[in-house]
């Protein structure tokens, strides 16, 4: 009894899930004919690479259409210190002549969607993505010994979540999540997290502009 159950409720919800995600490709081709405007924002991510901590720092620029769709290009990068991948030897809080420090470096150009399924006076909750193309690079160091440097192409495909609280018309508070599969290099797959606020410099610019013509 209990297994026809489960497969019943795994048919509904699959059913119902592919509707949804049926629905929002269909409000994304209607919104892309709609009234748009532009948009340029700094973006920033902090990620988790086989244990090594990295922040990936990017800038975008694209169109929002009909207040819902995102349509952008952007461009992420990092520049990170080393962080210890191995100490197997040392005290707790401790380095010795067998830690093994490692440093990663991801950098690439990002075409993507944003999707806003929830969009009101105060709040928006999207679903970001997008797929890419860069490079990867890496190297492990013991003392003063460099070595296992890598370098290699990558097309990185990203998937998350994200949700933002609008404190003024020209700034948001917001925070994300999502996951990031790296084709290519599997070893630079891994989850993301982000958090702080978003100027509309857009925004900003096009009221600046609209003052100072009245002002003269």
């Amino acid at each position: 009894m209990v297994k026809p159950l489960l497969i019943c409720s795994t048919l509904l919800l699959s059913h119902s899930l592919s509707a949804q995600i049926h629905g929002m490709f269909d409000h994304i081709k209607e919104d892309l004919k709609g009234k748009k405007s532009s948009y340029v924002c700094l973006d920033g991510k902090n990620s988790i690479i086989t244990d090594v901590p990295i922040k990936m720092f990017g800038l975008q620029f694209g169109y929002t259409f009909e207040e819902r769709t995102n349509i952008y290009l952007g461009y992420y990068g990092s520049h990170n210190q080393e962080a210890i991948f191995k100490n197997p030897t040392a005290p707790l809080g401790r380095t010795d002549s067998n830690t093994i420090w490692k440093a990663y470096q991801l950098n690439y150009i990002n075409l993507g969607c944003e999707y806003y399924f929830h969009n009101s006076e105060k709040w928006r909750l999207s679903i970001p993505f997008g797929i890419g193309l860069g490079t990867g690079k890496s190297h492990e160091r013991r003392l003063e010994n460099t070595y296992n440097k890598t370098k290699q192409g990558l097309m990185p495909v990203e998937l998350g979540f994200f949700a933002s609280y609008k404190l003024k018309w020209w700034v948001w508070v917001g925070a994300g999540m999502g996951t990031r599969i790296c084709l290519g290099g599997n070893t630079y797959s891994g989850s993301f997290y982000s958090f702080g606020l978003s100027f509309r410099y857009v925004d900003i610019y096009k009221r600046l502009k609209s003052d100072i013509k009245k002002r003269l």
